[in-house]
């Protein structure tokens, strides 16, 4: 092995030990996860375009990992379809083939977070009510207690009913949503029948993509009753 070749080996293990760029802890994520989803993290490297036999070395959540032979088309990185749920970060470094160019400085770190997979519950006061009785129940939606959310995450809820099994079209007509969705309140006077009141929870991220949104969803219902009233009696009189 050459001086020129031992100080380079040197000079390039020295850099891969400061590849995670500063900063990056607070990042906000730049896309999110849900499920098995995955996502491929494609470089560019600023007018350098790698050639064949060029190593290029991915920082993962702040470990470098083995080198990878650039071979023309292999320098993306696919995100396992298993990533555990958490903040994940990457970043990437080009080191070419030819002694005499310098390594890249390592990229900013691309942000990864992946969602736990949704789990909600619907709950109710009761379970039977008289149509006199329903103006200001309150059915409540909620994210399950198991379930931590990163900031910057919410979760939202869109409400259907069904009335002996057969959907309600337009649920306005039993009563209203909350803004956010995660409390419906019924109207006085709702109709007696057998009644599923069902909240669908989404995670709501703002600008930032979830992939695959629809793979982010929950959903849970609550079963009611609403009973006639009785009619009013009338008193008959016989000797």
């Amino acid at each position: 092995m050459t001086t020129k070749t031992k100080k380079r080996n040197l000079r390039i293990f020295v850099f891969l030990m400061f590849l995670l760029p500063l900063g990056a802890f607070a990042q906000t994520p730049n896309a999110y996860l849900c499920g098995t989803s995955t996502v491929k993290l494609t470089p560019t490297f600023n007018g350098y375009t790698p050639a064949n036999g060029d190593k290029i070395v991915w920082t993962v959540d702040g470990t470098a990992e083995a080198p990878v032979v650039y071979n023309g088309s292999n320098a993306f990185y696919q995100i396992a379809a298993g990533l555990a749920v958490g903040n994940h970060t990457y970043s990437v470094v080009v080191i070419p083939a030819d002694a005499n160019l310098c390594p890249s400085d390592a990229s900013d770190n691309t942000v990864i977070e992946k969602l736990p997979t949704p789990v909600i519950a619907v709950a109710a006061p009761g379970s039977t009510y008289c149509t006199d009785q329903t103006a200001a129940t309150v059915i409540t939606a909620s994210k399950d207690a198991s379930i931590t959310l990163p900031a910057g995450v919410t979760m939202t809820y869109v409400w259907s009913a069904t009335l002996g099994g057969t959907a309600v079209t337009d649920i306005s007509t039993l009563g209203t949503a909350s803004g956010s969705g995660d409390t419906f309140t019924l109207k006085a006077g709702v109709a007696p029948g057998d009644y599923a009141f069902a909240a669908v929870g989404s995670y709501a991220t703002g600008a930032v993509q979830i992939v695959n949104a629809a793979s982010c969803t929950a959903t849970a219902s609550k079963a009611i009753t609403v009973t006639a009233k009785p009619g009013k009696a009338t008193i008959s009189v016989a000797p």
